[in-house]
């Protein structure tokens, strides 16, 4: 069916548009999220070492 295309690349798009703006937000999120705790863990337990 010719006249299903636009739609179905419509769709696609919407659909991939949303997965990258939800994989994202929760990278952003989860980045934003743990660099307190791990520099609290790394000052408090390793203070002679490098923190890599």
């Amino acid at each position: 069916m010719p006249q299903m295309a636009p739609m179905f690349w419509t769709l696609l798009t919407v659909m991939f548009m949303t997965i990258l703006l939800t994989f994202t937000v929760k990278l952003y999120f989860y980045l934003s999220d743990t660099p307190p705790r791990l520099s609290g863990r790394i000052s408090t337990n390793l203070k002679p070492c490098w923190a890599w």
